[in-house]
C-alpha cells in the first residue's frame, strides 16, 4: 500500500513534490521563485509553510534536508499561531511573510504587494532566507502582477517568493518562465483514507464517505472531519439542489436567497463559483447512477435522495443541466451577476 505521506509533511499525496523539494535543498538548486499550481483544497499553501519552516530552520545543515526541529527559536516562531494578520498580511516570524486578497476585494492590490516586497529586501533577522508567500496569486491584480515582476526579475540571494495558483493562465508569462513551476495533482481516494484514518484519528466509517466525497482533495477531507459547520454547510449546498427538482420557480428563488444572501457582492463570486463546482459533481454522479456506476460516485452520503430521484432525470436533461453549469461558471468569471447566473440555472433547470 502507498504511504499516505512522508513524515513530517503536512500533505496526503503528491510524493513526487515532496521528493523534488528535498532533493532541491540537499543539492544546492533551490529557486528564487516557485508556483504550487493545481486545483483548490490539494495542501499547496500547507505544503509551502512547511517548506519555508523547513527552510528557515536553524538546524538545517547545507547539503542536506531536514524536517523542523521545532525547538530552535526560528521554529518556534513559525508555529507559534499568534503571530499577526493584517490587511490582508499574515506574519507567524521575522523572515516569513504571506498576503492574501482582503475580505471583500476582488484582486490582491498593488500596494499589498509594493508592502510585501519592501519587506522581503530587508535584511533577515536570524542571517537566513526571507520567505513570502501568496496564497490565490491569481487574484493579483495587473498593477500588482507587474510590480512583483520586477522584483523577480532581479531575485535576491536567499530571497524566496512561492505562488500558490489554481490558474496558471492568469498568471502572466514573464512570471510563469522566471519561476519553478510545482503541479500538484488530485489524490487517490485511498490515499486520502489512510491520511483520515492514520493521520487525523478519523472513524473509518467516516474517512470512506469523506475520502469519496473530497474527490481528490486532501485539505478538503480534512476540513470535512475537523469543521463540523463546514461539513454541514457543504450538505446544505447539495440539499438545495436535490431540493430544485421538487419545487416550483418561486421555490427554487428562495433557495438561491437563502445560499447566497439578500445582495451579491464581490465577495460572493467565489462563493456561488463553489456552489455550482458542488452541483456539477452531483450532476456527475446522477449520470453514473443512470448507467448503473453507483460505485463511482461521490457523494455517498445522498444516494439513497439521489436514486429516489433518478427516474425523473433522463440523461438528456442531465446533459443539458451539466453544461448550463459550466456556462454558468464562465458567465460568472466575465463578471456576469452571479444572482443572474444561478437565477438562469434555476428556470432552466
Amino acid at each position: 500500500m502507498q504511504k499516505v505521506e512522508k513524515k513530517g509533511w503536512p500533505l496526503a499525496g503528491n510524493r513526487q513534490i515532496t521528493d523534488f523539494l528535498e532533493k532541491s535543498v540537499a543539492n544546492g538548486k533551490i529557486s528564487n521563485t516557485y508556483i504550487f499550481l493545481g486545483p483548490k483544497d490539494l495542501g499547496k499553501t500547507a505544503a509551502a509553510v512547511f517548506f519555508a519552516e523547513s527552510l528557515l530552520c536553524q538546524k538545517q545543515k547545507p547539503g542536506e534536508f531536514s524536517f523542523p526541529c521545532g525547538v530552535c527559536p526560528s521554529c518556534r516562531q513559525m508555529q507559534n499561531k499568534g503571530g499577526t494578520e493584517e490587511g490582508g498580511f499574515e506574519t507567524l516570524h521575522g523572515d516569513f511573510h504571506l498576503i492574501k486578497k482582503e475580505k471583500e476585494k476582488k484582486n490582491i492590490s498593488i500596494d499589498q504587494v509594493r508592502e510585501f516586497i519592501r519587506i522581503l529586501e530587508m535584511s533577515s533577522f536570524l542571517n537566513s532566507y526571507k520567505i513570502g508567500i501568496i496564497k490565490e496569486a491569481d487574484d493579483l491584480s495587473e498593477q500588482a502582477a507587474n510590480a512583483l515582476l520586477k522584483t523577480l526579475e532581479e531575485p535576491q540571494a536567499k530571497v524566496m517568493v512561492i505562488l500558490i495558483v489554481s490558474r496558471l493562465e492568469k498568471i502572466p508569462a514573464t512570471i510563469v518562465s522566471r519561476s519553478q513551476v510545482l503541479r500538484f495533482l488530485p489524490v487517490e481516494s485511498s490515499i486520502i483514507y489512510d491520511y483520515l484514518v492514520e493521520d487525523l484519528n478519523c472513524p473509518r466509517s467516516s474517512a470512506k464517505s469523506i475520502s469519496r466525497l473530497a474527490l481528490g482533495r486532501p485539505a478538503l477531507a480534512t476540513k470535512f472531519f475537523e469543521d463540523k459547520d463546514f461539513y454541514q454547510n457543504y450538505l446544505e449546498k447539495t440539499d438545495a439542489f436535490l431540493e430544485f427538482f421538487r419545487k416550483d420557480l418561486n421555490a427554487r428563488f428562495s433557495l438561491i436567497e437563502k445560499l447566497v444572501g439578500g445582495k451579491i457582492e464581490e465577495e460572493k463570486t467565489d462563493k456561488v463559483l463553489n456552489i455550482l463546482s458542488i452541483w456539477q459533481g452531483l450532476v456527475r454522479d446522477f449520470l453514473l447512477l443512470s448507467v448503473n456506476s453507483g460505485d463511482l460516485i461521490q457523494h455517498e452520503p445522498l444516494r439513497e435522495k439521489m436514486e429516489n430521484l433518478k427516474a425523473s432525470l433522463s440523461g438528456k436533461r442531465l446533459l443539458k443541466l451539466a453544461w448550463s453549469l459550466k456556462r454558468g461558471k464562465e458567465y460568472i468569471r466575465a463578471n456576469v451577476n452571479p444572482r443572474l447566473v444561478l437565477e438562469n440555472i434555476a428556470i432552466n433547470i
